[in-house]
């Protein structure tokens, strides 16, 4: 179930409440349109992939719903729009981005008319983000959010080329079903760590090592997904992401929740499934190619 309760407001007053029930970001046509896809991740996590276009100017009420503060990188890809909230308003394009913290979720974002808008937005809850950053040398909001002083704050931040790629990379995603999901958490995290990082320009908003080494996790991630059949050693792994057997452990069992080779029979689990249900190969072909012989190995 998406939890996120939604609901436009044009100019004439005019609510999506005072018309026949329809699905989120269902509009009139002469209104515009909007599509709205809807990632859940590990539980206190999700991603919405928004695109719309309205012909005339269109207010969109949105309030998560879940019961504790949340952090909400809202990250447009093209057009523009604003966003209020009671506290401030801040302008998004693709060339900024905003970051909100906040224990009241409730904000509008004003559509311009004509423009076509398309936007990455990251939810995480405090006790989802808690378990990615246990560093406090932190910016001061972010430090206060995370052991649950959460005081309202607001940031509108120039877009990186680092994070623009993440984003793309998002969007791109090469997977489908599991694998698709595991693909998504490990750049969303990635992403989440860029942001803040971006946030603090010079200041270390989150730890470079704990940043660093969720990056060799996905680079790790990568290598197996590459060679699920044959993968290498534990320690080729390490030598080839530059880190220590032990740190790649740990970071697997912060990103992915899981050891290296539990991760790596899940894969090969999902796309062993994947491959039956699509009809690509037969199940003998499957059975062979995916044969439980070579496992990761110190």
């Amino acid at each position: 179930m998406l939890p996120l309760a939604t609901e436009w407001v044009l100019p004439n007053g005019l609510r999506a409440s005072d018309l026949p029930p329809a699905p989120l970001a269902a509009f009139p046509p002469d209104i515009g349109m909007a599509d709205v896809g809807f990632h859940p991740l590990r539980q206190g996590a999700f991603l919405l992939d928004i695109r719309s276009h309205f012909h005339v100017p269109v207010t969109v009420e949105a309030r998560v719903l879940v019961d504790e503060p949340i952090l909400a990188i809202r990250l447009p890809s093209s057009g523009r729009a604003r966003l209020r909230n009671g506290r401030n308003t801040l302008e998004e394009s693709r060339d900024h981005w905003t970051l909100s913290m906040t224990v009241d979720s409730l904000c509008h974002i004003d559509n311009l008319p004509g423009e076509t808008y398309g936007a990455l937005v990251s939810i995480m809850t405090a006790s989802h983000l808690r378990a990615l950053v246990s560093d406090h040398r932190a910016i001061a909001p972010l430090r206060r959010f995370l052991d649950g002083r959460c005081e309202e704050f607001d940031a509108a931040v120039r877009t990186s080329d680092s994070l623009r790629h993440l984003a793309e990379r998002l969007r791109r995603n090469p997977y489908q079903g599991a694998m698709a999901d595991l693909y998504r958490e490990g750049l969303l995290h990635q992403l989440m760590a860029t942001a803040l990082d971006d946030l603090g320009g010079d200041v270390e908003t989150v730890p470079r090592t704990a940043s660093r080494d969720q990056r060799r996790a996905l680079a790790a991630r990568d290598i197996l997904m590459a060679k699920l059949a044959s993968p290498p050693s534990m320690a080729e792994l390490a030598r080839q992401v530059g880190t220590s057997q032990r740190r790649l452990s740990e970071a697997f069992a912060t990103v992915f929740g899981a050891a290296p080779f539990e991760c790596l029979v899940r894969w090969r689990l999902d796309q062993a499934h994947a491959l039956l249900v699509s009809g690509e190969l037969s199940v003998k072909q499957v059975a062979r190619d995916h044969r439980p012989s070579s496992t990761i190995s110190s």
